[in-house]
This record gives structure tokens, C-alpha cells and sequence, in this order.
């Protein structure tokens, strides 16, 4: 849930005019807001569940953006430099990679000019945009799929499906928490998240922002590949969590893992089975028998539409139970 505190604190990270328009919306509806986005001398939009949306001049939302309320681009300016608290060269670790993570777990995106040296990018400047993406932690959220993929002794290596915007990240945070903590009378595990992109735990200043469970360690910014392996050779974990798969090395490591014993809950872009087979990357995973449980999102963020076993034959469908 956006507590109040988190609310607050989103809000300060805007120029003082935009939170104080902000501040005339109800909470209920901000509360629905996914993303905040800010573009140099164009309208303020926000993504939400049903479309973009843009900041009217009363302080409320309206659809179109004519006549809605711009930043400026000097606005914009010290907003980026607020966000790097005025030292660039302090956050140019994240910068590089295009995205800032700031207390509370929120991630900011950066778009302007990159700086290249050497043929690869050193860090940003210039900033022309930013996408505030809202942290959200909602406990609980994982309870139906873990009914499928906790047996009540062990977990089943599970690859959850998802278009974008749907909860995958969000399920996948609080199905590590709880795998960690120990659920259905089950003692918790060793769980390793390999957050590569910082959004599972959302760690700053190497704390999680987000609880992943008391006996998760996590290996933040890290490549997942080269996560995946550095968790079996030093952290001795039971069960590794870890997003978005993709690419040969990805399923590589994936395979590595499971070789030594520890099971893999991860996820892939795509809206259904047939859809991520058509990279051959999972493709390989799956004929390799890597997962035994399939968790298909969709409809809406947060809902399992479908669970497949090992074998893809379907054990759970929402279509069946309407």
C-alpha cells in the first residue's frame, strides 16, 4: 500500500508549485498514480491503470494535454540536481545505467544527454526528462500463486509471465519475503534476490527499502548472470529470486543454479505461454524442464490468470472459475 508517509514523501520530490497543486488532489487518487512524468517544457503526465493522464491547472487530472500544466525546464534542472542532492558525480554509478533509487524505494528514470567515453557511457547530464516510478509493497499479494508453488516442504522453480505494469515485480518481492520468513507451518529458506534492475528490494545505501524476508541477502545492480553466480559460490542460498530473464547467459545461469541444487523463481516479459517460447532463450529453459510451475498475469495488475506445470498442461485458469 502508499502510506501517507510515502505519499508525502513522493510529493517533495516535485517543484514546490507541482506538490502544492498536488496537494489539492485527494489521496485516494494519487494513490493510483504508477508513474510521474516530467518533461522539459511539456505537460506533467502520470501513468495510471487505465492510460496517461495530465496535471490540470486546479490541481485535478484531466485526459487531453491541452491547456494542462508544463514544467520548466529550469524547474526540471533543479529537480535532477535535488534528486542527486547537486552532486552528478556522486550518483554516476546509477546514472549510467539511466536511473537513480532514492529513500522509500522509488526509482526515478533519466532521460537527456548521456555522456560517452570510450564508446560507453560514463554518466548523464543535461537532464531533459524523468519517470518518478512509484514503489509499491503490497504484503499478501503472492498468497495465491504460493499456494502453487510451495508444496509445504519446498518451493517448485517458477517462471511468472507478466506484460508490463501488471505486478510481476511486486509478486516476486513478496513471494521472496515470505519464502524467506516461512510460510504453511514451513521453516523459511535462504533466499538470494539478484536485483539487477533495484526495483525488487530497492535498496539505498546498500539497505532493502522494501521487506524481502530476514533471511534474504541481495546483490544489487548486479548483472544477473554474474549474480546468479557469485550467490552459489558465497551466499549458499536455497532459493534465488531474480527479474526479468533475458538472453542466453541469463538461462545459462539459470540452469547453473538448478545443476547445484537451488531453486530458481524468476520472471520474463510476455502476455502468455506461446509468447515467451518464442524467444529461444526461455524456449531453452523450458525444454530443459528448469521450471515445474508457470504464472501467467494479466487482466488486471496482480491477478494469476493462469498456472501451468512442468509439462504446460494447464492446472489453474481465472476463465474457469468466472
Amino acid at each position: 500500500m502508499l502510506t501517507k508517509e510515502r505519499l508525502r514523501a513522493i510529493l517533495e520530490l516535485l517543484p514546490p508549485r507541482i506538490s502544492v497543486l498536488l496537494e489539492n488532489t485527494g489521496d485516494e487518487i494519487i494513490r493510483r498514480v504508477d508513474e510521474i512524468r516530467l518533461r522539459a517544457q511539456r505537460p506533467i503526465a502520470f501513468t495510471m491503470a487505465q492510460g496517461d493522464v495530465f496535471l490540470s491547472r486546479d490541481g485535478g487530472f484531466q485526459s487531453l494535454p491541452k491547456d494542462a500544466v508544463i514544467i520548466e525546464a529550469q524547474e526540471l534542472r533543479e529537480t535532477f540536481l535535488g534528486l542527486c542532492r547537486h552532486s552528478i558525480y556522486a550518483y554516476e554509478e546509477e546514472l549510467r545505467s539511466g536511473y537513480l533509487t532514492l529513500p522509500g524505494g522509488n526509482r526515478v528514470g533519466v532521460g537527456g544527454r548521456t555522456v560517452v567515453r570510450g564508446g560507453e557511457i560514463t554518466s548523464m547530464a543535461e537532464c531533459s526528462s524523468l519517470c518518478i516510478r512509484i514503489a509499491r509493497e503490497v504484503k499478501g499479494c503472492g498468497d495465491f500463486a504460493l499456494a502453487y508453488l510451495h508444496d509445504g516442504t519446498d518451493v517448485h522453480s517458477s517462471l511468472i509471465i507478466s506484460p508490463p505494469m501488471m505486478g510481476k515485480t511486486t509478486m516476486l518481492r513478496d513471494i521472496a519475503r515470505q519464502v524467506s520468513d516461512g510460510i504453511f507451518g514451513a521453516g523459511g529458506k535462504r533466499v538470494c534476490v539478484v536485483d539487477e534492475r533495484c526495483e525488487i528490494a530497492s535498496c539505498h545505501q546498500g539497505v532493502p527499502q522494501m521487506d524481502v524476508g530476514q533471511r534474504t541477502d541481495v546483490l544489487d545492480g548486479c548483472p544477473k548472470s554474474q549474480g546468479m553466480t557469485m550467490a552459489l559460490r558465497s551466499l549458499s542460498p536455497q532459493v534465488i529470486v531474480t527479474d526479468e530473464l533475458g538472453g542466453a547467459a541469463d538461462s545459462a545461469a539459470v540452469m547453473n543454479a538448478l545443476f547445484s541444487g537451488v531453486k530458481v523463481i524468476a520472471s520474463a516479459h510476455g502476455t502468455d505461454i506461446d509468447d515467451v517460447l518464442r524467444r529461444s532463450d526461455i524456449r531453452a529453459l523450458v525444454e530443459q524442464g528448469a521450471f515445474s510451475r508457470y504464472f501467467i498475469l494479466g487482466d488486471r495488475p496482480g491477478t494469476v490468470k493462469e498456472v501451468l506445470n512442468e509439462s504446460l498442461n494447464l492446472i489453474y485458469s481465472k476463465d474457469a472459475y468466472r
